[in-house]
Order: structure tokens, then C-alpha cells, then sequence
């Protein structure tokens, strides 16, 4: 045992999965707006984070970065979703009365758009 070389364990954490997750939370958090691509490249981002891990317990300072704006961009959606959700119901009763009432507004009618069986 004496005679045998200590040779450092090799780093696990991927860089290509750091940088990944970092790209894609910034598409996130700059698409806040629009709500799909926001939610996909939000969630890309939070797996890639974790996966760059590859097994070991520590998140790399790009990893950690990725990990964050991923989660607020993906915090700013949820928070809009819910704003309209109740938006339509206070304001309007609901969203389809919401619908009605902006199709009025441009001049359109609801029921030739939506027609009801």
C-alpha cells in the first residue's frame, strides 16, 4: 500500500451541460413573454443544471447561474399566468366572457368564430 500513487479523482461536472443551462435560462428569462418557449427553455434549463452535476453533489459556479435564472424566469411565467387567470375572472368573469368582450372591441363576432353545436 505504501508504493501505490495517489492520483486525483477525475472532475464529473460537465461543462456543455453548464453552458446549456445557462443559454437556455437566459432564452427563458428574456421570452418571459412568451409563455411555451419560456416554460420549455425554463425547464431545459433546470435538467441540464442538474445533469451537470454528472453524480457529485456540488453545483458549478455556471451550473448554479443556469440553475438560478432558470428557476425566475420560470417563477415570472407562473406569476403571469396566475395574474391573468384571476385578472379575467375579477374583470371580466371569467375568460371566455374576456374573449366576448375583446372580440366586440375589434368588431368581430364571437359566435362566427366559435360556433356552439
Amino acid at each position: 500500500m505504501d508504493h501505490q500513487f495517489y492520483r486525483p479523482m477525475p472532475d464529473r461536472h460537465s461543462k456543455h451541460m453548464e453552458n446549456l443551462s445557462l443559454i437556455m435560462g437566459i432564452i427563458a428569462l428574456s421570452t418571459f413573454c412568451l409563455v411555451y418557449p419560456a416554460l420549455i427553455c425554463g425547464a431545459l434549463g433546470i435538467v441540464f443544471a442538474l445533469l451537470s452535476r454528472g453524480g457529485e453533489t456540488t453545483f458549478s459556479g455556471r451550473a448554479k447561474l443556469g440553475l438560478t435564472i432558470s428557476s425566475v424566469a420560470l417563477g415570472i411565467i407562473v406569476l403571469l399566468l396566475i395574474y391573468s387567470v384571476v385578472f379575467a375572472n375579477v374583470y371580466y368573469g371569467g375568460i371566455e366572457n374576456m374573449m366576448r368582450e375583446s372580440c366586440t372591441s375589434l368588431g368581430i363576432d364571437y359566435n362566427m368564430l366559435f360556433p356552439q353545436n
